[in-house]
């Protein structure tokens, strides 16, 4: 009997020891435990009124964070080593305007009062300026490309335009709007006005606030299309025209024989507290992980009350990220490498919490054998995989992807988003997302979960897995 016995029990734990490493299943069947409507419900809840638009730094970005937390261990991925609960803090600058006295310009046509009319979101600096204003175009500074060369700022106004002159390669670090301001600062500015472009345009909130990474920045704003045609007019030039030709690649830097004022009123804590959640699958191999990640924060909510949802920016990665997780924990297997499904807050501030993430994890990043981000979903017709050709890896995953039927479209390599603090650290990556700039509710408080279609979530989570599973391969 008792030989019997210890013979049931060794057989058990062989069993159960089988069970716990069953093989690594095909893509179709994890692809088939992807429910599109639970991922819906996730954009839902994130961009519910409860988040009030997932500012950083604010409580409602720690709520959510709290919330995508609780989902991780729902799901039972496991707690990374120096992570609380899922959660890891970290710190933050939090600009709130609180007034805007209006922009006003008077030049040799005459006077305008943009107001908020003309005004969107207060970008920096707290105080007020009355400046003669000179046009610096784009703000570019390269070898053989200066807009800056031969202007004296010091003491004035700068008025740069939105981007960058599609006709040269200019390193999109330079086209952040915090970067311009902190150009222009540098150069000597007391005050900068950004402008929208015609030829892509992006009407942002005319009343609200925005985060400035930079404590002692000139008082700053960003001005719509038609504040900018305004402005240009009181300088007797035709705003259109000009931005035209710096469009085409023309320096189009000059004193406008303009005066313009503005103040802003504002409020700047330098160390809010702020919130990366983080979830691993454990692999056999644990030495060169794969990062899927997205993030949850977005713009918040504005002086006048508009909440800003995000659902599209960027709920509907995070939502895609977490139905990915889930339908991965439910096939019971252990995949031949760590997975690491990582949510950021910051990104809308400058990539703050992922150059936090690699900060106090290096040796992670630079293990990491593939990060694949997740940066608005809502599409028609499928995502783009904005990928450099030179990653042969990822190339051929989602060629692989593309072949067996995945929605996706690979696009020229572009940052923005979180995958590009990776890309600085040379690890393999690639972003997907179902749009640009260029949509009408990209950063607007028409960017809600009711005009975002659940059946676009499910076919992105089951496209980006076909994709992570050619790169993670057999067993």
């Amino acid at each position: 009997m008792n030989r019997r016995w210890v013979a049931l029990v060794l057989v058990f734990f062989i069993g159960a020891g089988c069970r716990s490493r069953t093989i690594w299943p095909g893509v179709e069947k994890v692809m088939s435990a992807v429910d599109a409507e639970r991922s819906y419900d996730a954009v839902v809840e994130l961009a519910s009124p409860s988040y009030a638009g997932r500012r950083t730094g604010t409580p409602g970005e720690s709520q959510a964070a709290v919330w995508i937390a609780s989902q991780f261990k729902d799901m039972g991925l496991r707690e990374p080593p120096a992570f609380k609960e899922y959660l890891s803090t970290y710190k933050t600058p939090l600009y709130v305007v609180n007034s805007f006295t209006g922009i006003k310009a008077s030049g040799t046509r005459g006077e305008s009062f943009l107001g908020d009319r003309g005004m969107a979101m207060p970008y920096a600096g707290s105080g007020s300026v009355e400046a003669d204003a000179v046009l610096a175009g784009f703000g570019v500074q390269m070898t053989g490309y200066d807009e800056y060369a031969g202007l004296d700022v010091v003491g004035k106004v700068v008025v740069l335009l939105r981007y960058s002159a599609p006709t040269r390669s200019v390193p999109e670090s330079q086209t952040y709007l915090a970067a311009k301001v902190g150009s222009a600062a540098a150069h000597g500015a007391a005050g900068v006005l950004v402008l929208d472009m015609p030829s892509a345009p992006n009407p942002f909130d005319m009343h609200g606030q925005f985060v400035s990474a930079l404590p002692d920045a000139p008082v700053s704003a960003l001005v719509s299309l038609t504040g900018a045609r305004s402005l240009f007019w009181a300088a007797g030039l035709s705003f259109d025209d000009l931005a035209a030709q710096a469009w085409a690649g023309q320096v189009v830097s000059r004193d406008l024989n303009l005066k313009v004022s503005l103040g802003i009123t504002a409020s700047w804590t330098p160390d809010a507290p702020a919130f990366n959640v983080a979830g691993v699958l454990p692999g056999t191999d644990d030495t060169r992980p794969i990062m899927v990640c997205a993030h949850f924060d977005h713009l918040g909510t504005d002086r006048s009350g508009v909440m800003y949802p995000g659902a599209d920016d960027d709920a509907s990665g995070i939502a895609v990220m977490l139905e990915m997780a889930r339908s991965i924990v439910s096939l019971g297997a252990i995949p031949p490498v760590s997975i690491w499904f990582v949510a950021f807050s910051g990104e809308e501030e400058g990539l703050l919490g992922s150059t936090a993430f690699v900060k106090a994890a290096p040796e992670l990043a630079q293990s990491l054998s593939a990060v694949l981000d997740l940066d608005m979903m809502r599409s028609t017709s499928g995502l783009g995989v904005a990928v450099d050709q030179s990653e042969q890896t990822i190339m051929a995953a989602v060629s692989g992807a593309i072949q067996d039927g995945a929605s996706l479209a690979i696009i020229p390599w572009t940052g923005g988003s979180d995958h590009e603090t990776f890309s600085r650290l040379g690890i393999p990556n690639c972003m997907f997302a179902g749009h640009g700039r260029e949509a009408s509710w990209y950063h607007s408080a028409t960017d809600t979960a009711e005009d975002l279609p659940a059946a676009a979530l499910g076919t992105a989570a089951r496209d980006v897995l076909r994709v992570l599973w050619g790169l993670i391969g057999s067993p």
